[in-house]
């Protein structure tokens, strides 16, 4: 009893340990801890299935010894539309379709006004919208 108990204890300091520098909270670090020594056959093969997966990463890998973050506000999102003329996924500051070379931001030939896809004269200038 007292061997397999001193081995419990092993384990769960080792699971609590490695959940810990993997960047989980303190409380989730201590569940699969004392999931550990309750059930190890149970718990110890779904630590290191799912639980080591789950967190931001480990912080040995990196070098670093804080939590990886990301800064959504400044990650650059490349937003996409689809291409009227063939469907596919473009840029939406593209001025031509690079697969059908479609054009994607039509302006008027006399003005350079932007113009909507769907008008046959310009509202600038009164002319003819040229269609290729």
């Amino acid at each position: 009893m007292g061997i397999s108990m001193l081995i419990g204890l092993v384990i769960a300091f080792f699971v609590y340990n490695d959940a810990q520098r993997r960047g989980q909270a303190f409380f989730t670090s201590v569940l699969w801890a004392v999931g550990s020594v309750a059930m190890p056959i149970i718990v110890v093969p779904l630590y290191l299935l799912i639980g080591r997966k789950v967190s931001g990463g480990d912080k040995r890998s990196t070098g670093s010894s804080t939590t990886d973050i990301i800064d959504v506000e400044a990650t650059v999102v490349e937003e996409t539309v689809p291409c009227p003329m063939c469907g596919r996924m473009v840029q939406e500051d593209f001025k031509v379709c690079p697969y059908c070379s479609n054009t994607l931001h039509p302006k008027c030939h006399s003005c350079g006004q932007d113009l909507n896809r769907e008008w046959k004269v310009c509202p600038n200038c009164q002319a003819q919208v040229d269609r290729k």
